[in-house]
């Protein structure tokens, strides 16, 4: 076995090691080092731990776009095999109080009220914003209108007046027996 001289690339200084493993370093445009302690210290990166972080918050994102299908079985695997429908009532009781206050604040609700708008919109596919244009002009009608207005169009100003008035026109309207032998059956005959 012969022995080939180099130099270190990390503490500079000379060695030997096998020729061939040399030669095939040297080939390859690698490195050679002394010993694993100066392979190891030659082979750092020297980064700080916020970039090591960016780096690895990159490549996850990267990975995560390209395996997605694969994340998704994988964590849909594993929630049918971890859950728990007892401990997860528990749980959504412990938060209720939380989230009927998250629900009560005035933030939430006009976040709310537009988000319902634009669901009860998309009902409606193409036709989205002609539906969203009717309800504004159906708002704008109601506000200039009175309650008087407003009571008369739903029917529900003088309930009982109408409704007597009705009925004495359906009296009105049903024809009359006026013959004899349309009222007593025995005369027929």
């Amino acid at each position: 076995m012969a022995l080939a001289a180099f130099r270190c690339a990390h503490c500079g200084k000379r060695a030997q090691k096998e020729a061939g493993h040399v030669n095939r370093t040297r080939e390859l445009g690698l490195r050679l080092f002394c010993g694993r302690r100066c392979s190891g210290l030659g082979r750092r990166k020297h980064k700080t731990k916020a970039q090591k972080i960016a780096e690895k918050r990159e490549y996850d994102a990267k990975y995560r776009q390209k395996n997605l299908a694969l994340i998704k079985a994988k964590k849909r695997e594993y929630f049918k095999r971890t859950y728990n429908p007892e401990k997860a009532r528990i749980e959504r009781k412990k938060r209720m109080p939380k989230h009927v206050e998250y629900c009560r604040r005035p933030k939430y609700k006009v976040y709310k009220q537009k988000y319902d708008r634009e669901y009860r919109a998309n009902k409606f596919g193409a036709f989205a914003d002609a539906y969203l244009l009717t309800v504004d002009l159906n708002r704008a009608i109601k506000e200039r209108a009175s309650n008087e207005q407003i009571k008369w169009e739903n029917r529900t100003a003088n309930k009982a007046q109408f409704r007597r008035r009705e009925a004495k026109q359906k009296e009105r309207s049903r024809p009359r027996n006026r013959d004899r032998r349309d009222r007593d059956p025995a005369a027929v005959g």
